[in-house]
């Protein structure tokens, strides 16, 4: 009977090795998964960063580029006046045509680089992006609060306001 007994308590210890064997298994698939899950969220956290820093790059070269192109901006005025004010006998000079063009390049510098000009001739007056330096009485009720002259263009950078329209605005 002995022997019956012995061979009793090996079943019995394998299964038990079998139980804490599978407990194992289960423990380790759970730290698997908790660890998946973890190393997941990590590579999410640096995607994002990734991203966050690419567009705080960006964001900074935008920047770098405004106080260059504020800079910019009086000599275009400028190049802008020179060219509505030009007399009729100058308009087929040679010298005069490559200073128009020199203008029109500057103009296509500055609106691939995010540049827009505000010219709000016959708009509504709106006071976030036009500053009125005369107001002139109405002959039309629905013309009111309408702008019907621009003295100085404003500009936009990339969407945000870097000088307002100076205009004259019916009332």
């Amino acid at each position: 009977m002995k022997k019956k007994d012995n061979q009793t308590e090996e079943v019995q210890s394998k299964s038990n090795d079998n139980i804490d064997f599978e407990q194992l298994i289960e423990q380790i698939k759970e730290e698997s998964a908790y660890n998946l899950a973890g190393w997941q969220r990590a590579q999410a956290d640096y995607q994002n960063l990734r991203k966050e820093s690419e567009q705080a790059r960006i964001d900074s070269i935008k920047l770098s580029n405004k106080a260059l192109i504020e800079n910019l901006i009086p000599v275009f005025d400028n190049f802008a006046i020179a060219t509505k004010h030009l007399p009729e006998d100058l308009q087929n000079n040679n010298w005069v045509q490559g200073i128009v063009y020199i203008y029109k390049q500057l103009q296509d510098i500055l609106i691939a680089e995010g540049v827009e000009i505000i010219n709000p001739m016959g708009e509504i007056f709106d006071p976030n992006i036009h500053e009125a330096v005369e107001t002139v009485e109405a002959e039309d009720s629905e013309k009111q609060n309408m702008i019907i002259d621009v003295l100085q263009v404003g500009y936009k950078l990339n969407g945000v306001l870097i000088r307002s329209a100076r205009v004259k605005v019916s009332s």
